[in-house]
């Protein structure tokens, strides 16, 4: 109750404070200085009687209008220039607020912007799923010769390249469709269930060593054992080693080597770390690689082909999980990221009831 009390009186003091002000910036810069001047005159003179009074000492005209002088004097300047504060610190706190109206307004905008590109891929990107579907269906009958046979092999080949650029365009649609879901807020885990993390590692590099052998580079695992059990949407963690394991291969030289490694945590959780050989990033590089759509220019980009989504999508999927990525990288060191799961997705041995 006494808080009450006590920020009331603040409140009423400060009200009263503020219409004081209000009434002195009318007065102007000189008018207003003049004004509490004489305001100090005023309170100063009167104490400095009341103080001579009780201490019995003689009151004299010329020593009250000298100290009038003294505190004119000494208060004006100093009052002159606390209002040209004052004036300043209000013109600086409208230009404040009018700059947070607009940077609100625009975060709004950049929201908006963001929503409606979301939108825009995904209602693209189902548009194009449907007829890719349908190319792809259809050249993989002609590739098998179900209806009879091509009389000429370049059509078989033909058809191939067909097939094989459908399934690359339909892995970038499925890429933007699962981000934009991602930063939608629609991407759900209601199909989560709890399996044997080695088992989805297996199953991601089994896909990635036939890319290590094409471009020349090797890879080493020590996986975790099996009674890690790990709570998540399994296809979503196989795409997210793909998408790293994948990325680490195509930025390594030939001769090179990816490892891959699982560890426990001091907190309960479980880190996978994939260690390149590779030619490595900037912080800056690192930054952009974590943009959607931004590619690094170097040297092994002119020979493997890439939307820049692979890395993002990756990061994003293992948050969804509670999880996070961070990276490491030096130019010419190679790069580590490590996938840190959380504890309470992990079980050892045992399944847990799905969240």
């Amino acid at each position: 109750m006494r808080r009450r009390s006590v920020t009331y009186l603040s409140v009423q003091v400060m009200a009263l404070l503020d219409r004081l002000d209000g009434r002195l910036s009318k007065l102007g810069r000189f008018g207003s200085a003049a004004a509490l001047t004489g305001m100090a005159v005023c309170v100063g003179v009167p104490l400095h009687v009341l103080i001579r009074t009780l201490e019995g000492l003689q009151i004299q005209l010329i020593g009250m209008l000298n100290l009038a002088g003294e505190i004119v004097i000494i208060a004006a300047p100093i009052i002159l220039y606390a209002r040209d504060v004052i004036t300043q610190l209000k013109t600086s706190r409208t230009i404040m607020d009018g700059m947070s109206r607009r940077l609100k307004v625009s975060v709004e905008q950049a929201q908006a912007a963001n929503r409606a590109k979301s939108a825009f891929l995904a209602n693209m990107s189902h548009e194009l799923r449907t007829p890719l579907n349908a190319i792809m269906g259809f050249s993989e009958v002609m590739m098998d010769q179900h209806l009879g046979p091509l009389d000429n092999p370049r059509y078989l080949t033909y058809v191939g390249d067909i097939h094989t650029s459908g399934r690359y365009l339909l892995g970038i649609i499925n890429d933007i469709l699962d981000l934009s879901k991602i930063e939608a807020g629609k991407m759900s885990l209601d199909s989560a269930e709890e399996f044997p993390l080695r088992q989805a590692l297996e199953g991601s590099l089994s896909i990635c060593r036939n890319l290590g052998e094409k471009f020349g580079v090797r890879i080493e695992s020590r996986l975790p054992p099996e009674d890690i059990r790990l709570l998540a949407v399994e296809r979503m963690i196989r795409q997210i080693m793909i998408n790293l394991v994948g990325n680490a291969i195509k930025f390594t030289p030939a001769g090179g080597c990816v490892s891959i490694a699982g560890d426990h945590l001091p907190d309960g959780g479980y880190a996978l770390t994939v260690q390149d050989s590779g030619i490595g990033m900037t912080q800056a590089e690192i930054d952009k690689a974590l943009t959607p759509f931004g590619q690094i220019e170097n040297k092994m980009t002119a020979t493997h082909n890439g939307t820049g989504l692979g890395l993002p999508l990756a990061k994003a999927m293992l948050e969804l999980h509670d999880g996070t990525l961070d990276i490491s990288s030096a130019p010419g060191r190679g790069t580590c990221l490590t996938l840190n799961f959380p504890a309470s997705r992990l079980s050892f041995g045992k399944k847990v009831a799905a969240a």
